[in-house]
């Protein structure tokens, strides 16, 4: 064998070897095995074996991204806590405990809510008593919020309702109703027109399914809220003027009090007349209200007396003598206070069960309208001034 042809096969011999010398490094890095094949890539073999290290740093990766990931699974506490913001809005709010008979004595003025150019005749709180909405011979409705006392939608009535225009809130809260006007309050809307051009009286039933209406002069409405559409009227009568309608508290009864010196409870069921309380002598009954259980009414008018009924026999339980007239009257929600607005004389609140005054609450001008939250914690007060008074416990 000539030195050439040697060398040649030396040579060949040590790529093999170097070359099976690698083939263990390759299959510990399958993915750089394909890059060994000529000998100038030889060198590259010493460098892959190293390489092999290479997996199990990226699996030590791997934890660290997990806990990486630790961090962004602490932040899912945010959203209770953001939450938790909603208790402090509510105690900011001039919401204080409850108006009892053993505490009317630390009640105060605590929010003075003004914008009306013109006296208030109707105050209504909603369901839930974060609003309350005011009634004006301006023309106007506007609705607050009790927390902030921030004018929250201003509505613009059709008719200028001086002498009645009643507002009410739908039970969900969804509507606010005067007689010729239902406005959806998310939108700001009117929805439905029960009474075109007319005002009068209005109150929801206590599931919210009917509108009752008392336009003068015309037999009550009952409006049917789903179907927006007039349901049926109630039985007419020789004097069908009303200032205020109330359902009772299971939706059975409706009272209306009018000019006639009376208050009809109607059956609501089949329109006709229930029952008639009788007053002595022709007057106006301003307004009247359903105790929260519906065994009392109390009524007041232009006798300056509010008188409180016994809805099952019609017989009068109590009559208190007041002053100034009387135009508007509101039950506590446990039924123990009775509220009444009036004249020059504040606001009287009066224990009902012993029939006696408790206490007064000062204005400035004469009132026309009182309204208790649903939860008892405030009470509102609006009349010739325009203004609406919150008043709670003091803290």
């Amino acid at each position: 064998m000539s030195r050439p042809i040697a060398k040649t096969v030396i040579l060949f011999s040590l790529i093999i070897i170097l070359v099976s010398a690698c083939r263990p490094a390759a299959t510990a890095v399958p993915a750089t095995a394909t890059a060994v094949s000529p000998p100038a890539a030889v060198p590259s073999c010493t460098p892959a074996v190293v390489a092999t290290a290479v997996p199990p740093t990226k699996t030590a990766v791997l934890p660290t991204a997990v806990a990486v990931s630790s961090p962004a699974a602490t932040e899912t506490p945010i959203p209770p806590a953001e939450a938790t913001s909603v208790p402090t809005k509510v105690a900011d709010a001039p919401v204080r405990d409850v108006i009892t008979v053993d505490t009317v004595g630390q009640v105060e003025r605590s929010h003075t809510l003004s914008g009306h150019s013109g006296r208030v005749m109707s105050l209504a709180f909603s369901g839930d008593g974060a609003y309350v909405a005011s009634s004006s011979v301006d023309g106007t409705i506007r609705v607050w919020e009790v927390g902030s006392g921030q004018n929250a939608h201003t509505f613009r009535k059709s008719v200028n309702e001086a002498i009645t225009g009643d507002i009410a809130f739908s039970p969900d809260g969804r509507w606010l109703a005067c007689a010729n006007a239902i406005w959806d309050l998310e939108s700001e809307q009117v929805v439905q027109t029960p009474v075109r051009g007319q005002c009068g009286a209005v109150a929801f039933s206590p599931e919210g399914s009917l509108l009752a209406i008392a336009v003068a002069g015309q037999p009550i409405k009952l409006w049917d809220v789903p179907a927006g559409q007039m349901a049926r009227t109630l039985e007419t009568q020789d004097d069908n003027t009303a200032f205020h309608i109330a359902f009772a508290p299971d939706g059975g009864l409706l009272a209306a009090s009018g000019l006639g010196g009376t208050v009809r409870l109607w059956d609501v069921e089949s329109g006709r007349v229930a029952r008639t309380l009788e007053y002595s002598y022709q007057l106006g009954v301003h307004d009247m209200a359903f105790s929260p259980d519906g065994t009392t009414l109390a009524s007041g008018g232009t006798d300056s007396k509010v008188r409180l009924w016994d809805v099952g026999s019609g017989e009068a339980l109590h009559t208190l003598g007041l002053r100034d007239g009387l135009f508007g009257v509101s039950f506590s929600p446990d039924g123990t206070i009775l509220a009444t607005a009036g004249g020059m004389g504040g606001v009287r609140l009066l224990d009902v069960k012993a029939g006696k005054a408790l206490r007064t609450l000062k204005h400035d001008d004469e009132l026309m309208a009182v309204a208790f939250s649903p939860d008892g914690t405030l009470l509102a007060s609006a009349g010739y001034d325009g203004r609406v008074y919150l008043w709670g416990l003091a803290r």
